[in-house]
């Protein structure tokens, strides 16, 4: 297959012609779209995508099931490649969250993969086409991991697990139970206790920062996935949960993925509060459309829009509400030493979103005009009066 068959996508991967691989014989074409799937993966390593982002964006932009199943093939080839001792420890819990299928990585992976999918030849070629088109149209990402074979050390380490730090620990297991909870009062008092621990945790880490009593630490950044429907409105959930969490996120349009950038402890709480409210936010939308009929109001598209958008916009006031709270008794009880750190740190997140990004575009973010929507969503982020008593045993 010569080169004049090949075309070249917008980083750099050549894509196959389809009718030139149709008239290629068996033996021939398995090794060569072997390689043009293996030079896709590890050129979007290259271009800043993780291997579960891949894998997502496999099964969201081909055509067919089938070929986001063969997305994960080929990152399970290319990975099969690589010395697993060469891969960043990030990278590497990635890969296993995926359970990539045994694959090794001498040719004929490919023929393996055609067989057991029962695929005719036509199918094959038409599934290889469609996931190398895919693969060669998307754009960079920022590098926040480093990539197989780059040997870098420069990467920012990422938040901490919520297993290994007690008060991420105790975060988890507040919102754990708000999430279980039936009852929409717990629930909100719950969350609201673990913004209000969040924020204790930040005014401790400024307090010891303000007395020199630890090494200076630099904001990172890690990419979460905002599924449809309503991206919109889920990643500006997202937004205002950072934004009161002293951390910034930042919307890829188009891929549905955001970024949050911040100090670690702060990023790995915004995660797991996003995730509780917009698993709360689901269920008091199931609730709002428990027993409408099918084409009743609170099952509408524009309806689950307005609402989700009120939800996050008055989940974003509440959070603030408690910050302003926390903040109040630090000062009461040590004194506002602990307040130039807090700016200081709010600063170097928004240079290192500078840094990341560069100048940044606000876009209009579509949806939320159904009025019962927006009060529904409105009512479901304020299901609990939230005072000063109400937050965890404060009297």
């Amino acid at each position: 297959m010569g080169r004049n068959s090949r075309t070249t996508s917008g980083h750099g991967i050549f894509i196959p012609d389809l009718p030139g691989l149709r008239t290629l014989p068996p033996d021939r074409m398995y090794p060569e779209a072997e390689a043009f799937l293996i030079a896709g993966v590890s050129r979007n390593w290259a271009a800043g995508w993780q291997p579960t982002e891949l894998a997502r964006q496999g099964s969201r932009g081909c055509q067919t099931a089938v070929g986001g199943r063969l997305v994960v093939v080929a990152i399970a080839a290319d990975n099969a490649q690589r010395p697993q001792d060469s891969l960043d420890p990030r990278w590497r819990r990635q890969l296993a969250s995926l359970d990539l299928p045994e694959t090794d990585c001498d040719s004929g992976w490919l023929r393996h993969w055609a067989e057991s999918e029962a695929l005719a030849h036509r199918q094959v070629v038409d599934v290889i086409v469609d996931v190398v088109c895919n693969l060669g149209v998307l754009p960079p990402l920022e590098p926040l991991l480093p990539p197989p074979g780059s040997g870098a050390q420069w990467f920012r380490m990422a938040a901490p697990g919520a297993d290994v730090d007690p008060v991420l620990k105790r975060i988890r297991a507040l919102l754990a139970k708000a999430e279980s909870s039936t009852f929409e009062a717990e629930a909100t008092a719950l969350t609201a206790k673990a913004q209000e621990l969040m924020t204790k945790y930040a005014i401790d880490a400024a307090s010891i920062d303000a007395a020199g009593g630890r090494h200076e630490e630099r904001p990172v950044a890690v990419r979460v996935p905002i599924d449809r429907p309503y991206a919109d409105a889920k990643s500006l959930l997202l937004a205002v949960v950072a934004r009161a969490g002293r951390s910034r996120s930042v919307f890829h349009r188009g891929l549905d993925l955001s970024t949050i950038v911040g100090f670690a402890a702060d990023v790995a709480a915004c995660e797991m509060l996003f995730t509780s409210l917009l698993l709360q936010a689901q269920h008091a939308l199931a609730r709002a459309a428990g027993g409408a009929s099918a084409g009743g109001r609170t099952r509408r598209k524009s309806y689950r829009s307005a609402f989700l958008f009120a939800y996050a916009h008055r989940i974003g006031d509440r959070l603030e509400e408690i910050n302003q709270l926390a903040v109040q008794d630090a000062v009461a009880e040590r004194g506002e030493a602990f307040l130039p750190v807090l700016r200081s740190r709010s600063e170097q997140v928004d240079s290192y979103v500078d840094e990341l990004f560069g100048e940044l575009r606000t876009a209009r973010r579509r949806g939320g005009y159904d009025s019962a929507g927006w009060v529904g969503g409105e009512q479901a982020a304020n299901a609990a009066q939230l005072n000063a008593g109400e937050l965890g045993g404060r009297r």
